[in-house]
């Protein structure tokens, strides 16, 4: 497109947060009392009565023939009118739809050949579900999830796709869509996506269905108008395309253009967004006529109420309405002190609430894991190289701690340049002083040029450890994709390997769409010479296909783990052919060492605490936030470290290193049990070394873990 789309997207969200300001005032929740927590109890049960109902119906669901749906569908067209999506969700409604479904099913159902092999029995049923999809061939698995998919619709209900990230949500998606296509429902249907992911979904479209259209609707608003007038008619026929557009644009023009078609499906993808109760997205979606509703995502829930209520709302609008409501029946801050005894009983109620809401979910919600499905998948290991510090990070962090840096500065003569603006969060100082002291220095002496690379290396013990780690990963052929929080840091690497005449890829928050689109199918390119790509953690996070990598490096952390799991998944995905390797580069002795510790703790145990006071979303409610005060930082810091602490956290030798970069106990082979697999993945590297750590792999964590149990 001629106009810079991130310009686009900056310009929209500029005036949404304007928008927003002028909206916004204060809320306050009423206090909790007997008969509210009742009422809620009484309305949790029922609720969940109706949905074990459907899971049982839909656990016996077997397909509809193609045949058959073809033949209710014309028969609807017959009778001059469209499918009606259930509108309304209660008992009667839900138990004549499946009945009905189930009446039908029986009736096409259908002897299995017993001679197919398995791979000639799902390309087969393949044929028979989705004729159009001729560019691919779907797993099992994914068969079962359109096949999920196409009981959600034939019920008018709506619905979350949460597989793990890599099992290709995208791809079931666009086999159901066309399943719908292909039974003569014209749509129109709406994709939402990340900017990052549009041009890949067209272009999924394209490989997979190359006789559905689907073009992305974005540019300025002259360019919008455009599109509408040339590809959007507002009569819907066999030729109308299934529109692909980004969050910020679906905002702008929701009441304003998108609201004149009634869409038959919304496919909300990176659908984690929405469970923000109050996100602007959601609250403009609901002006959209929308018979039904898909929601993607591979991030696993939290177990708090704001998101809980998010995904009901958008399930089942029609029971939870009200989020305040929803927030008051578990406001406990008006509690008097004669109810402070009752406390331990109250947090068992809630959390009986909290597992009826989960039950809630079971029959909307379609989770699948990577070991549960993808047996055949590369392995993949992570692994957290320390790097100690240098004497030059060492003086930095001390004045850091002691407020001492601007007169360190002056007495070396560097001008001091913005330096209070500049030194006013503790925790970001530190942690840029961890990637690389240039990040502070050149904002105070108004460097405009990167001394030589090899100074650059010496200044910084993580990027020592990255030129030693990247040596050896380039000698053995591998492509590497980089991430970092910081877009200096990856300003530094560009300068890097620029000097060490490498050809590099880069996707940052500045990035145009189009641009994205080109340096991503180079990369992937098995004859091009780019061999690392570098990714800002959370704009190339998200969406993005780069198999041709068989190693990640995660410079730095995000301290929301699911940001970095997302960053790995890049390249262990579906497509991925190769052993993958992720290394986390840590700091030893700082502040990265020792909140990655928390931060794996607090990860491993979010699937199974709902930790008391939780149920509150107050950030300001003392003892219920995890920022760390400046006070307790600097304690954390100074706290002396375990033996094992200490002979982890530093710098690993070359001979170690050779170890490390070893996978041949990744390989895979079809002889594999699972339980070799599983144990397998330490293979001859002991877990724990002088300057290393290897990962073990968890459950996935999150509320969606069990939901499919």
């Amino acid at each position: 497109m001629p106009k810079a789309l991130t310009d686009v997207e900056e310009k929209l969200l500029e005036d949404r947060v304007k928008e927003e300001e002028a909206e916004k005032a204060a809320e306050q929740l009423p206090n909790l009392n007997n008969t509210q927590i009742t009422k809620l109890d009484e309305l949790l049960t029922q609720t969940q009565l109706y949905s074990q109902f459907l899971l049982e119906k839909m656990d016996n669901i077997t397909l509809i023939g193609a045949e058959q749906q073809t033949e209710t569908v014309e028969e609807k067209k017959g009778r001059g009118r469209k499918r009606k999506a259930t509108a309304t969700y209660n008992n009667k409604k839900a138990k004549r739809a499946v009945q009905a479904m189930l009446t039908r099913s029986k009736e096409g159902e259908k002897t299995e050949d017993v001679d197919l092999t398995e791979e000639e029995r799902v390309e087969k049923e393949q044929k028979e579900l989705v004729p159009l999809l001729t560019g691919g061939k779907l797993k099992s698995y994914q068969i079962k999830g359109v096949k999920w998919l196409i009981s959600l619709w034939q019920n008018g209900l709506n619905g979350i796709l949460a597989d793990q990230m890599g099992l290709g949500k995208t791809i079931q998606t666009i086999g159901f869509l066309a399943h719908l296509k292909g039974n003569g429902l014209d749509g129109p249907y709406l994709v939402i996506a990340p900017l990052s992911t549009l041009s890949n979904w067209v272009n999924e479209f394209s490989r997979f269905t190359p006789s559905i259209k689907a073009m992305v609707y974005h540019g300025d608003k002259k360019q919008r108008d455009e599109i509408r007038r040339k590809h959007m008619p507002r009569a819907i026929g066999p030729n109308f395309p299934i529109i692909v557009t980004s969050y910020e644009v679906a905002m702008a023009d929701a009441r304003r253009f998108l609201r004149h078609y009634k869409w038959k499906y919304l496919v909300v993808d990176e659908g984690h967004r929405l469970k923000n109760s109050k996100c602007k997205l959601l609250q403009q979606l609901k002006f959209l006529p929308i018979e039904n509703k898909i929601l993607l995502t591979g991030t696993p829930l939290q177990n708090n109420l704001a998101e809980l209520w998010s995904l009901l709302n958008f399930i089942l609008p029609d029971i939870f309405s009200s989020h305040e409501e929803f927030e008051s029946w578990f406001d406990l801050a008006g509690k008097c002190n004669g109810e402070a005894m009752m406390e331990e009983l109250e947090e068992k109620r809630k959390a009986q609430m909290v597992a009826k809401l989960h039950a809630i979910l079971r029959p909307f919600l379609l989770r699948r894991m990577k070991t549960d499905v993808e047996q055949m998948l590369p392995r993949k290991k992570e692994i957290i190289l320390y790097a100690s510090m240098t004497e030059h990070q060492k003086h930095l962090q001390e004045h850091l701690i002691n407020k001492t840096l601007e007169n360190y500065l002056l007495e070396k003569g560097d001008r001091v340049r913005g330096m209070k603006g500049k030194l006013n969060n503790l925790m970001v100082q530190l942690r840029k002083n961890c990637c690389h002291p240039d990040l502070l220095e050149a904002a105070f002496d108004g460097s405009y040029f990167y001394p030589p690379v090899e100074q650059m290396v010496e200044q910084c013990g993580k990027f020592s450890l990255l030129d030693r780690l990247l040596k050896r990963l380039f000698a053995r052929k591998h492509k590497v994709i980089i991430f970092s929080q910081w877009t200096k840091i990856l300003d530094i690497m560009d300068y890097y390997f620029g000097e060490k005449g490498f050809q590099v890829c880069r996707i940052d928050g500045s990035v145009k769409l189009e641009e994205r689109k080109r340096q991503i199918a180079v990369f992937n390119d098995v004859d091009s010479n780019y061999r690392i790509f570098l990714l800002s953690t959370r704009a190339g996070g998200l969406g993005i296909n780069l198999t041709a990598a068989d190693t990640c490096i995660l410079y730095d952390s995000d301290w929301n783990p699911q940001m970095d799991l997302q960053a790995m998944d890049r390249c262990h995905r579906i497509g991925q052919t190769k052993p993958v390797h992720v290394y986390r580069l840590t700091t030893a002795q700082s502040v990265e060492g020792r909140i990655l510790k928390r931060a794996f703790s607090k990860l491993k145990l979010e699937h199974v605490v709902i930790g008391k006071g939780q149920f509150h979303q107050d950030k300001a409610k003392p003892g219920c936030t995890d920022v760390l005060e400046e006070d307790d930082l600097i304690a954390l810091l100074r706290e002396e470290e375990s033996a094992e602490d200490k002979m982890i956290q530093t710098m690993i030798t070359d001979e170690d290193l050779e170890r490390v970069l070893d996978r041949s106990d990744l390989v895979v082979t079809p002889d594999d049990h699972k339980e070799e697999k599983a144990d397998g993945i330490a293979g001859a590297l002991p877990l724990k070394g002088p300057g290393w750590e290897v990962v073990l792999p968890t459950a996935g964590g999150g509320m969606l873990a069990t939901l499919n149990s």
